[in-house]
């Protein structure tokens, strides 16, 4: 019995051999994949990275040391930093949703990004008419042609320069890239949503407030339409504000209603939270959770603070109303870049961080303004 389990076990190893020979190729390529197998079960989790992560890695050693390991973008405009880093992708990404989340304005608004120093967009200033006729009738008269308007937004650069000392950059307990990012966000979402609101189109955005407006429905193309409260710093009788409030919503056109929004800044929320219902009922309605915001005729309150606040000294153009989305548009050009400085505010490391940005108003349908002043002739 165990001659005949040997004889079958030569014959398997026989066998064997002779389809390794047969398979050498196959064979070693197996092996190469088991080996490269086991060494990335084993491989620590820093020499296991992507290219991405390697990026990162890099950007962090850039950070802490001032090495430059990843690569340096080739400068040829004269208006950019020399020795300036492109910022990784992945890090970029990360302050943008930083960005998104500090900045009302770029939240409710359409973003888009491009590789040049501005973008052309084609919109309709003037609508196609129409009109009946007769069966039989042979006379059509002439109807109103559509018009399009071209509207250029350049990008603007715009900058944030935190610094920390080198001391907490040796501490490898912090995570550097969290920290730049989140400086570099806050700078830069303050700046610029401020720009997207006030900005007046010089080497910035064009902000919606600095548009010429009017207080007449048909307009002149490329104004918005404004309403007065009727004194400044205020509504002139608080029994009538709701009426008018219910008038600028019903202005906007059915198609930007859906996504239609209020935003306005603290103090005017302050005053809006007194008006009343005639049923006595508060017009403005609190948030119930942190995914809904509160509300204001059943169009959600939008609070930010570089909405000029009311004055009872001056007028000011303290609310605005409608859909953002269509009627605002921030550009963003691609790619953020940083320039790490150890030796101008010593013993602290500057880090001067550039984006380009740019936004004006491209649907002048889609918002509507409340100015709180009186109205003049």
């Amino acid at each position: 019995m165990h001659r005949e389990i040997e004889e079958a076990i030569s014959e398997l190893n026989d066998n064997l051999d002779e389809f390794i020979k047969n398979n050498e190729e196959k064979v070693k390529k197996m092996e190469t994949n088991m080996t490269t197998n086991e060494t990335n079960k084993t491989m620590p989790l820093s020499e296991n990275l992507d290219g991405d992560a390697y990026k990162k890695s890099d950007f962090g050693d850039y950070i802490r040391k001032g090495t430059n390991d990843f690569l340096k973008k080739t400068l040829s405009d004269k208006d950019d930093c020399c020795g300036a880093y492109f910022i990784p992708q992945e890090i970029s990404l990360q302050i943008h949703d930083k960005l998104k989340l500090l900045s009302p304005m770029r939240a409710i608004s359409r973003v888009i990004t491009i590789s040049t120093n501005s973008v052309e967009l084609l919109v309709d200033s003037k609508m196609p008419d129409a009109g009946w006729a007769a069966r039989g009738e042979e006379k059509r008269d002439e109807t109103d042609s559509p018009e399009i308007q071209k509207i250029k937004i350049p990008v603007h650069e715009i900058y944030a320069k935190p610094r920390v000392s080198q001391k907490l950059l040796d501490d490898s307990e912090i995570n550097v890239e969290e920290w730049l990012t989140t400086k570099i966000a806050e700078k830069i979402a303050a700046l610029e949503n401020e720009a997207f609101i006030n900005g007046d189109g010089s080497e910035k955005p064009l902000g919606f407030l600095k548009v010429e407006s009017e207080d007449k429905e048909k307009r002149e193309a490329g104004k918005l339409q404004h309403f007065y409260t009727g004194a400044a710093g205020k509504f002139v009788d608080k029994n009538t504000a709701i009426d008018l409030l219910i008038d600028v919503v019903c202005s906007l056109k059915p198609i930007y209603v859906k996504n239609a929004k209020w935003i306005m800044s603290r103090s005017t929320l302050a005053e809006i939270r007194k008006l009343r219902n005639r049923d006595g009922t508060c017009a403005w309605q609190p948030s119930l959770s942190k995914a809904t915001p509160s509300t204001l005729l059943g169009y959600p309150v939008i609070i930010d603070d570089d909405m000029p606040a009311l004055s009872d000294e001056a007028g000011s153009t303290s609310m605005a109303f409608g859909d953002f989305y269509s009627g605002y548009q921030i550009v963003d050009r691609q790619g953020l870049k940083i320039l790490r400085d150890p030796y101008t505010s010593k013993p602290f490391v500057e880090f001067y961080a550039t984006k380009r940005t740019g936004g004006r108003v491209v649907d002048f349908d889609a918002i509507k303004l409340l100015k709180f002043e009186e109205k003049t002739e």
